[in-house]
Protein backbone atom coordinates (compact mmCIF):
# COMPACT_ATOMS: atom_id res chain seq x y z
CA UNK A 1 0.00 0.00 0.00
CA UNK A 2 3.08 2.54 0.99
CA UNK A 3 4.24 1.67 -2.28
CA UNK A 4 1.40 2.61 -4.03
CA UNK A 5 1.12 5.75 -2.17
CA UNK A 6 4.77 6.59 -3.25
CA UNK A 7 4.11 5.91 -6.94
CA UNK A 8 1.07 8.00 -7.34
CA UNK A 9 2.99 11.08 -6.13
CA UNK A 10 5.70 10.67 -7.81
CA UNK A 11 3.63 10.17 -10.88
CA UNK A 12 1.52 13.10 -9.81
CA UNK A 13 5.18 15.32 -9.54
CA UNK A 14 6.20 13.90 -13.30
CA UNK A 15 3.14 14.87 -15.07
CA UNK A 16 2.90 18.20 -13.31
CA UNK A 17 6.64 18.93 -14.08
CA UNK A 18 6.99 17.23 -17.66
CA UNK A 19 3.32 17.66 -18.82
CA UNK A 20 1.33 20.59 -17.58
CA UNK A 21 4.08 22.90 -16.99
CA UNK A 22 5.54 23.15 -20.42
CA UNK A 23 1.85 22.47 -22.23
CA UNK A 24 0.55 25.43 -19.69
CA UNK A 25 3.10 27.87 -20.84
CA UNK A 26 2.85 27.07 -24.73
CA UNK A 27 -1.69 27.13 -24.61
CA UNK A 28 -0.97 30.37 -22.55
CA UNK A 29 1.27 31.29 -25.82
CA UNK A 30 -1.30 30.55 -28.23
CA UNK A 31 -3.75 32.22 -25.86
CA UNK A 32 -5.93 29.35 -25.22
CA UNK A 33 -6.01 29.55 -21.51
CA UNK A 34 -4.92 32.30 -19.60
CA UNK A 35 -2.04 32.28 -17.11
CA UNK A 36 -1.02 34.86 -14.97
CA UNK A 37 1.80 37.47 -15.71
CA UNK A 38 5.22 35.77 -15.30
CA UNK A 39 5.93 35.44 -11.32
CA UNK A 40 9.97 35.91 -11.64
CA UNK A 41 12.16 37.83 -12.87
CA UNK A 42 14.48 35.24 -14.76
CA UNK A 43 17.06 36.14 -17.18
CA UNK A 44 20.02 34.53 -18.19
CA UNK A 45 22.70 34.33 -15.45
CA UNK A 46 25.42 34.93 -17.55
CA UNK A 47 26.22 37.51 -21.05
CA UNK A 48 29.30 36.36 -23.21
CA UNK A 49 31.33 39.11 -24.80
CA UNK A 50 31.15 39.11 -28.41
CA UNK A 51 35.15 38.92 -28.71
CA UNK A 52 34.57 34.89 -27.24
CA UNK A 53 34.33 31.96 -29.53
CA UNK A 54 31.00 30.43 -30.00
CA UNK A 55 29.68 33.78 -28.11
CA UNK A 56 25.78 33.17 -29.75
CA UNK A 57 25.80 29.30 -29.10
CA UNK A 58 26.83 30.02 -24.90
CA UNK A 59 24.34 33.24 -24.99
CA UNK A 60 21.68 30.85 -26.71
CA UNK A 61 21.98 28.51 -24.08
CA UNK A 62 22.09 30.77 -21.17
CA UNK A 63 18.77 32.26 -22.77
CA UNK A 64 17.54 28.82 -22.89
CA UNK A 65 18.31 28.27 -19.17
CA UNK A 66 16.31 31.53 -18.09
CA UNK A 67 13.38 30.34 -20.41
CA UNK A 68 13.06 26.76 -18.95
CA UNK A 69 13.27 27.82 -15.17
CA UNK A 70 10.40 30.65 -16.13
CA UNK A 71 8.97 27.07 -17.54
CA UNK A 72 9.35 25.34 -14.34
CA UNK A 73 8.03 27.93 -12.00
CA UNK A 74 6.20 30.76 -13.09
CA UNK A 75 3.62 27.60 -14.86
CA UNK A 76 3.36 25.61 -11.65
CA UNK A 77 -0.19 25.28 -10.02
CA UNK A 78 -0.45 27.18 -7.17
CA UNK A 79 2.71 29.03 -7.57
CA UNK A 80 1.71 32.25 -6.73
CA UNK A 81 -0.08 30.97 -3.79
CA UNK A 82 2.70 29.13 -2.36
CA UNK A 83 4.84 32.69 -3.22
CA UNK A 84 3.07 34.88 -1.34
CA UNK A 85 2.20 32.32 1.73
CA UNK A 86 6.29 31.85 2.08
CA UNK A 87 7.33 35.51 1.54
CA UNK A 88 4.42 36.59 4.07
CA UNK A 89 5.54 34.33 6.50
CA UNK A 90 9.11 35.26 6.22
CA UNK A 91 8.58 38.92 7.00
CA UNK A 92 6.70 38.02 9.87
CA UNK A 93 9.41 35.57 10.88
CA UNK A 94 11.98 38.17 10.26
CA UNK A 95 10.06 41.23 11.86
CA UNK A 96 9.64 38.65 15.11
CA UNK A 97 13.38 37.85 15.33
CA UNK A 98 15.06 41.29 14.41
CA UNK A 99 12.32 43.15 16.65
CA UNK A 100 13.80 40.25 19.57
CA UNK A 101 17.58 40.44 19.08
CA UNK A 102 17.33 44.53 18.83
CA UNK A 103 15.43 44.26 22.38
CA UNK A 104 18.46 41.58 23.53
CA UNK A 105 21.28 43.37 22.34
CA UNK A 106 19.71 47.11 23.36
CA UNK A 107 19.60 45.32 27.16
CA UNK A 108 23.43 44.73 27.46
CA UNK A 109 25.79 47.30 29.16
CA UNK A 110 27.84 49.41 27.05
CA UNK A 111 31.55 49.80 27.44
CA UNK A 112 33.66 52.68 27.84
CA UNK A 113 36.54 51.43 26.30
CA UNK A 114 35.75 48.73 23.52
CA UNK A 115 36.28 50.17 20.36
CA UNK A 116 33.39 49.02 17.34
CA UNK A 117 34.12 49.72 14.07
CA UNK A 118 31.72 51.34 11.89
CA UNK A 119 31.16 49.12 9.54
CA UNK A 120 31.45 44.72 9.03
CA UNK A 121 33.43 44.17 6.07
CA UNK A 122 32.06 41.25 3.92
CA UNK A 123 33.65 38.65 2.33
CA UNK A 124 32.14 38.68 -1.06
CA UNK A 125 34.30 40.92 -3.42
CA UNK A 126 30.77 41.83 -5.52
CA UNK A 127 28.63 44.25 -3.12
CA UNK A 128 28.98 42.94 0.07
CA UNK A 129 27.01 43.56 2.67
CA UNK A 130 28.84 45.56 5.14
CA UNK A 131 30.93 46.82 3.12
CA UNK A 132 31.81 50.64 2.82
CA UNK A 133 33.79 52.46 -0.61
CA UNK A 134 37.33 52.51 0.09
CA UNK A 135 37.17 54.71 -3.24
CA UNK A 136 36.85 58.29 -3.36
CA UNK A 137 33.27 58.92 -2.80
CA UNK A 138 31.34 60.54 -5.70
CA UNK A 139 30.92 64.21 -5.51
CA UNK A 140 26.94 66.43 -6.20
CA UNK A 141 27.99 70.17 -5.76
CA UNK A 142 30.51 70.52 -2.87
CA UNK A 143 29.23 67.67 -0.71
CA UNK A 144 30.65 63.69 -0.98
CA UNK A 145 28.61 60.75 -0.03
CA UNK A 146 29.92 57.49 0.98
CA UNK A 147 27.42 54.07 0.42
CA UNK A 148 27.39 50.35 2.36
CA UNK A 149 24.96 47.68 1.31
CA UNK A 150 22.72 46.63 4.50
CA UNK A 151 20.83 43.67 2.80
CA UNK A 152 19.28 41.92 -0.09
CA UNK A 153 15.77 41.59 -0.62
CA UNK A 154 13.83 39.17 -3.34
CA UNK A 155 14.06 42.32 -5.78
CA UNK A 156 16.62 44.82 -4.27
CA UNK A 157 19.51 45.55 -3.00
CA UNK A 158 19.22 47.83 -0.13
CA UNK A 159 22.05 50.47 0.63
CA UNK A 160 22.80 53.07 3.29
CA UNK A 161 24.05 56.79 2.43
CA UNK A 162 25.60 59.41 3.68
CA UNK A 163 28.18 62.42 3.49
CA UNK A 164 32.07 61.46 3.47
CA UNK A 165 33.32 62.36 7.03
CA UNK A 166 29.20 61.60 8.84
CA UNK A 167 28.34 58.87 10.59
CA UNK A 168 25.76 56.92 8.83
CA UNK A 169 23.15 57.75 11.51
CA UNK A 170 22.83 60.91 9.42
CA UNK A 171 22.13 59.85 6.09
CA UNK A 172 19.23 57.79 5.01
CA UNK A 173 18.63 54.34 2.76
CA UNK A 174 17.15 53.41 -0.62
CA UNK A 175 17.09 50.29 -2.96
CA UNK A 176 18.39 49.65 -6.09
CA UNK A 177 16.59 46.69 -8.60
CA UNK A 178 17.85 43.40 -9.38
CA UNK A 179 16.98 43.30 -12.51
CA UNK A 180 18.53 44.44 -15.23
CA UNK A 181 18.18 46.76 -17.61
CA UNK A 182 16.91 44.96 -20.54
CA UNK A 183 14.25 43.34 -18.11
CA UNK A 184 12.99 46.42 -16.76
CA UNK A 185 12.30 47.74 -20.41
CA UNK A 186 10.44 44.30 -21.54
CA UNK A 187 8.21 45.15 -18.15
CA UNK A 188 8.14 49.41 -18.99
CA UNK A 189 6.83 47.67 -22.12
CA UNK A 190 4.35 45.53 -20.67
CA UNK A 191 2.94 48.15 -18.22
CA UNK A 192 2.18 50.46 -20.59
CA UNK A 193 0.44 47.91 -22.52
CA UNK A 194 -2.21 47.08 -19.80
CA UNK A 195 -1.83 50.89 -19.01
CA UNK A 196 -3.36 52.21 -22.56
CA UNK A 197 -5.78 49.26 -23.30
CA UNK A 198 -7.73 50.18 -19.77
CA UNK A 199 -7.83 54.15 -20.91
CA UNK A 200 -8.93 53.42 -24.11
CA UNK A 201 -11.88 51.48 -23.01
CA UNK A 202 -13.68 53.88 -22.10
CA UNK A 203 -13.14 57.74 -23.59
CA UNK A 204 -15.88 59.24 -21.38
CA UNK A 205 -13.81 59.56 -18.33
CA UNK A 206 -11.06 61.71 -18.21
CA UNK A 207 -7.57 59.11 -17.12
CA UNK A 208 -4.90 60.76 -15.29
CA UNK A 209 -1.52 58.62 -14.62
CA UNK A 210 1.03 59.16 -11.63
CA UNK A 211 4.29 57.90 -11.12
CA UNK A 212 5.23 58.04 -7.47
CA UNK A 213 8.97 57.94 -8.22
CA UNK A 214 11.51 56.36 -6.07
CA UNK A 215 15.45 58.17 -5.93
CA UNK A 216 16.78 55.16 -8.53
CA UNK A 217 14.15 57.45 -11.13
CA UNK A 218 15.87 60.42 -10.93
CA UNK A 219 18.54 61.97 -12.37
CA UNK A 220 20.45 63.10 -9.05
CA UNK A 221 20.64 59.75 -8.03
CA UNK A 222 23.15 58.73 -10.97
CA UNK A 223 25.05 61.57 -9.87
CA UNK A 224 25.15 60.28 -6.50
CA UNK A 225 26.24 57.02 -6.98
CA UNK A 226 28.77 57.08 -10.34
CA UNK A 227 31.79 57.44 -8.37
CA UNK A 228 31.34 55.13 -5.80
CA UNK A 229 32.97 52.26 -6.12
CA UNK A 230 31.09 49.44 -4.39
CA UNK A 231 28.28 51.05 -6.59
CA UNK A 232 29.83 50.33 -9.84
CA UNK A 233 27.24 48.29 -11.33
CA UNK A 234 24.15 50.16 -9.91
CA UNK A 235 22.17 52.88 -12.23
CA UNK A 236 19.29 55.69 -12.31
CA UNK A 237 16.49 54.34 -14.21
CA UNK A 238 15.09 57.81 -14.78
CA UNK A 239 15.70 56.90 -18.44
CA UNK A 240 13.38 54.01 -18.43
CA UNK A 241 10.70 56.28 -16.22
CA UNK A 242 10.75 59.07 -19.52
CA UNK A 243 10.59 55.62 -22.08
CA UNK A 244 7.35 55.41 -20.09
CA UNK A 245 5.62 58.78 -20.89
CA UNK A 246 6.70 58.07 -23.89
CA UNK A 247 5.02 55.12 -24.69
CA UNK A 248 1.70 56.20 -23.16
CA UNK A 249 -1.19 57.11 -25.17
CA UNK A 250 -1.57 60.51 -24.29
CA UNK A 251 -4.48 60.80 -27.22
CA UNK A 252 -7.05 59.32 -24.39
CA UNK A 253 -4.89 59.73 -21.62
CA UNK A 254 -5.44 63.32 -20.00
CA UNK A 255 -2.43 64.03 -17.94
CA UNK A 256 0.75 62.50 -16.92
CA UNK A 257 3.14 63.35 -13.81
CA UNK A 258 5.73 62.26 -11.39
CA UNK A 259 6.55 62.84 -8.18
CA UNK A 260 9.13 65.69 -7.72
CA UNK A 261 12.35 64.36 -5.33
CA UNK A 262 14.79 65.26 -8.21
CA UNK A 263 17.02 66.68 -5.69
CA UNK A 264 18.75 65.23 -2.69
CA UNK A 265 16.85 67.78 -0.03
CA UNK A 266 13.50 66.83 -1.78
CA UNK A 267 14.13 63.11 -1.60
CA UNK A 268 14.75 63.68 2.26
CA UNK A 269 12.36 65.97 3.06
CA UNK A 270 9.65 63.89 0.58
CA UNK A 271 10.46 60.02 1.20
CA UNK A 272 10.95 58.67 4.42
CA UNK A 273 14.56 57.77 5.29
CA UNK A 274 14.59 53.96 6.51
CA UNK A 275 10.87 53.51 4.29
CA UNK A 276 10.01 53.12 0.82
CA UNK A 277 6.66 55.04 1.05
CA UNK A 278 6.48 58.92 1.15
CA UNK A 279 6.47 60.98 4.14
CA UNK A 280 3.55 63.21 5.05
CA UNK A 281 5.89 65.99 3.01
CA UNK A 282 5.70 63.77 0.22
CA UNK A 283 2.06 62.56 0.24
CA UNK A 284 0.88 66.33 0.68
CA UNK A 285 3.74 66.83 -2.75
CA UNK A 286 2.07 63.50 -4.61
CA UNK A 287 -1.82 65.30 -3.55
CA UNK A 288 -1.15 69.00 -4.98
CA UNK A 289 0.63 66.91 -7.93
CA UNK A 290 -3.04 65.13 -8.74
CA UNK A 291 -5.16 67.65 -7.78
CA UNK A 292 -3.16 70.40 -10.30
CA UNK A 293 -3.23 68.09 -12.87
CA UNK A 294 -6.94 67.20 -13.02
CA UNK A 295 -7.87 70.49 -12.25
CA UNK A 296 -6.56 72.23 -15.48
CA UNK A 297 -9.16 70.03 -17.28
CA UNK A 298 -11.91 70.44 -14.29
CA UNK A 299 -11.22 73.99 -12.63
CA UNK A 300 -14.68 73.34 -10.06
CA UNK A 301 -12.28 70.60 -8.57
CA UNK A 302 -10.47 73.28 -6.80
CA UNK A 303 -6.71 74.57 -5.43
CA UNK A 304 -4.38 72.34 -3.43
CA UNK A 305 -6.18 72.61 0.43
CA UNK A 306 -4.24 74.22 3.10
CA UNK A 307 -2.48 71.88 5.65
CA UNK A 308 -0.72 72.49 8.99
CA UNK A 309 2.32 70.62 9.86
CA UNK A 310 3.39 68.62 13.14
CA UNK A 311 5.52 65.77 14.31
CA UNK A 312 5.68 63.30 17.20
CA UNK A 313 8.21 63.48 19.46
CA UNK A 314 9.98 61.05 20.51
CA UNK A 315 8.72 58.53 17.47
CA UNK A 316 11.37 56.50 15.70
CA UNK A 317 10.58 55.17 12.48
CA UNK A 318 12.70 52.11 11.06
CA UNK A 319 10.74 51.01 8.15
CA UNK A 320 11.15 48.78 5.26
CA UNK A 321 14.38 49.47 3.94
CA UNK A 322 15.85 48.40 7.10
CA UNK A 323 13.25 46.12 9.33
CA UNK A 324 14.13 43.22 7.48
CA UNK A 325 18.24 43.13 8.10
CA UNK A 326 17.73 44.27 11.53
CA UNK A 327 19.54 48.02 11.02
CA UNK A 328 18.95 50.14 13.31
CA UNK A 329 21.77 53.40 12.14
CA UNK A 330 18.82 55.11 10.86
CA UNK A 331 15.30 56.52 11.38
CA UNK A 332 12.76 59.10 10.46
CA UNK A 333 11.06 61.45 12.42
CA UNK A 334 6.83 61.31 12.54
CA UNK A 335 5.63 64.19 10.59
CA UNK A 336 1.82 64.20 9.53
CA UNK A 337 -0.42 67.19 8.53
CA UNK A 338 -3.90 68.07 9.69
CA UNK A 339 -6.59 69.21 7.10
CA UNK A 340 -10.08 71.08 7.92
CA UNK A 341 -12.18 68.54 5.49
CA UNK A 342 -16.21 69.00 4.00
CA UNK A 343 -18.72 66.98 5.87
CA UNK A 344 -17.65 63.28 4.74
CA UNK A 345 -18.95 59.84 5.11
CA UNK A 346 -15.98 57.42 4.47
CA UNK A 347 -15.76 53.81 4.13
CA UNK A 348 -12.53 52.21 4.78
CA UNK A 349 -11.22 48.31 3.75
CA UNK A 350 -12.58 45.67 5.94
CA UNK A 351 -8.82 45.00 6.77
CA UNK A 352 -8.35 48.11 8.27
CA UNK A 353 -10.15 49.06 11.34
CA UNK A 354 -8.85 52.06 12.07
CA UNK A 355 -11.08 54.30 11.03
CA UNK A 356 -10.31 57.94 9.60
CA UNK A 357 -6.42 59.14 10.07
CA UNK A 358 -8.07 62.03 12.43
CA UNK A 359 -8.62 59.51 15.03
CA UNK A 360 -5.18 57.94 14.45
CA UNK A 361 -3.74 61.60 15.27
CA UNK A 362 -5.51 61.48 18.43
CA UNK A 363 -4.23 58.26 19.22
CA UNK A 364 -0.88 59.26 18.10
CA UNK A 365 -0.46 62.34 20.05
CA UNK A 366 -1.45 61.13 23.06
CA UNK A 367 1.11 58.61 22.86
CA UNK A 368 -0.84 55.22 21.90
CA UNK A 369 1.16 54.16 19.40
CA UNK A 370 3.38 50.86 18.93
CA UNK A 371 6.66 51.28 20.75
CA UNK A 372 8.58 48.64 18.87
CA UNK A 373 11.67 48.94 17.50
CA UNK A 374 10.44 48.19 14.12
CA UNK A 375 6.61 48.53 14.13
CA UNK A 376 5.43 49.85 10.87
CA UNK A 377 4.04 53.27 11.63
CA UNK A 378 3.00 53.82 7.78
CA UNK A 379 0.65 51.52 8.06
CA UNK A 380 -0.49 51.98 11.38
CA UNK A 381 -1.05 55.56 11.18
CA UNK A 382 -2.59 55.85 7.39
CA UNK A 383 -5.74 54.51 6.49
CA UNK A 384 -6.88 52.83 3.47
CA UNK A 385 -10.39 54.46 1.99
CA UNK A 386 -12.55 52.30 -0.30
CA UNK A 387 -14.96 54.97 -0.64
CA UNK A 388 -15.88 58.51 0.74
CA UNK A 389 -18.68 60.47 -0.06
CA UNK A 390 -19.00 64.51 0.43
CA UNK A 391 -22.40 65.66 0.22
CA UNK A 392 -21.78 69.07 0.48
CA UNK A 393 -19.29 69.00 -2.83
CA UNK A 394 -22.05 68.88 -5.53
CA UNK A 395 -19.14 69.32 -8.41
CA UNK A 396 -20.52 66.71 -10.32
CA UNK A 397 -17.75 64.42 -10.29
CA UNK A 398 -16.57 60.87 -9.12
CA UNK A 399 -13.04 59.60 -8.89
CA UNK A 400 -11.52 56.09 -9.39
CA UNK A 401 -8.57 55.54 -7.55
CA UNK A 402 -6.32 52.44 -9.17
CA UNK A 403 -3.56 52.83 -6.84
CA UNK A 404 -1.20 51.14 -3.98
CA UNK A 405 -0.38 51.93 -0.31
CA UNK A 406 1.45 55.08 -1.73
CA UNK A 407 -1.97 56.75 -1.49
CA UNK A 408 -2.72 55.93 1.88
CA UNK A 409 -1.10 59.51 2.92
CA UNK A 410 -2.58 61.00 0.12
CA UNK A 411 -6.50 59.42 -0.84
CA UNK A 412 -8.63 61.32 2.37
CA UNK A 413 -7.13 65.24 0.57
CA UNK A 414 -7.63 63.90 -2.95
CA UNK A 415 -10.92 62.69 -2.44
CA UNK A 416 -12.49 65.64 -0.66
CA UNK A 417 -12.37 67.34 -3.98
CA UNK A 418 -15.15 65.07 -5.78
CA UNK A 419 -18.79 63.83 -4.47
CA UNK A 420 -18.05 60.31 -4.71
CA UNK A 421 -14.90 58.63 -4.78
CA UNK A 422 -13.77 54.88 -4.65
CA UNK A 423 -10.11 53.42 -4.15
CA UNK A 424 -9.01 49.89 -5.93
CA UNK A 425 -5.62 48.41 -4.92
CA UNK A 426 -5.18 45.45 -7.67
CA UNK A 427 -1.93 44.76 -6.11
CA UNK A 428 -3.99 43.41 -3.31
CA UNK A 429 -5.85 40.32 -4.27
CA UNK A 430 -9.84 41.16 -2.92
CA UNK A 431 -9.32 43.79 -6.04
CA UNK A 432 -7.72 41.66 -8.75
CA UNK A 433 -10.46 41.21 -10.90
CA UNK A 434 -11.92 45.18 -11.76
CA UNK A 435 -14.36 45.26 -14.29
CA UNK A 436 -13.73 48.60 -15.36
CA UNK A 437 -16.59 49.73 -17.99
CA UNK A 438 -18.57 47.88 -15.44
CA UNK A 439 -17.47 50.05 -12.40
CA UNK A 440 -17.45 53.24 -14.12
CA UNK A 441 -21.34 52.59 -15.22
CA UNK A 442 -22.39 51.79 -12.00
CA UNK A 443 -20.72 54.52 -9.81
CA UNK A 444 -21.00 57.64 -12.52
CA UNK A 445 -17.08 57.75 -12.81
CA UNK A 446 -16.22 60.34 -14.69
CA UNK A 447 -12.44 60.96 -13.52
CA UNK A 448 -9.40 58.04 -13.43
CA UNK A 449 -6.16 58.47 -11.95
CA UNK A 450 -4.25 55.46 -11.67
CA UNK A 451 -1.03 55.82 -9.17
CA UNK A 452 1.34 54.04 -7.87
CA UNK A 453 5.11 53.36 -6.30
CA UNK A 454 7.46 54.01 -9.26
CA UNK A 455 8.79 50.13 -9.29
CA UNK A 456 5.21 48.90 -9.51
CA UNK A 457 3.42 50.57 -12.21
CA UNK A 458 6.55 51.11 -14.08
CA UNK A 459 8.15 47.72 -13.97
CA UNK A 460 5.60 45.63 -11.71
CA UNK A 461 8.59 44.30 -9.98
CA UNK A 462 6.77 42.66 -7.27
CA UNK A 463 4.69 41.09 -9.71
CA UNK A 464 1.26 41.56 -8.58
CA UNK A 465 0.00 44.86 -9.72
CA UNK A 466 -2.61 42.40 -11.77
CA UNK A 467 -3.17 45.53 -14.21
CA UNK A 468 -3.80 42.12 -17.01
CA UNK A 469 -7.04 40.98 -14.66
CA UNK A 470 -8.58 44.63 -15.20
CA UNK A 471 -11.51 43.49 -17.18
CA UNK A 472 -11.84 45.88 -20.21
CA UNK A 473 -14.03 44.12 -22.65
Amino acid sequence: MRDKIYSIVLSAIFVILLVWCPTAYFLDKAEIIKLPENKNIKVPEKVYDRSGALYSVLNSIEEGKANLDNIYSNCLPMYENITVFMLDGERSMNHFLLETVYNFESAKPISNTAVVPENDPGTSPENPVGEETTEPATESGKIKYKAKRIGTDWENKVWAFAEEGQPYSTGWTDKTLLADEAELRRRVNMQTAHINRIANANKDVNVYVYVCTRFQETEIFGEIIKDIQIMRNEFSTYGLMMEFFDKLDMTVIKGADYFKIDALDLRLERICKTDHHEAAQGGYSIYSDIITMMAKDTPVLGAPREVTWHVIDGLELRGSHVWNHGYTEIHDDWHYYKADLPENRVLYEWIDEKGPTQKQVERYESGRYAKDTFADHYYQFWTRIANAYYPSNNTGRNLLMITDSYSWAVSELLTSHFDRSYATYPSFREHWSLNYNEFIRDNNITDVVIFHVGDRILFDIQNDIQFDRTITD
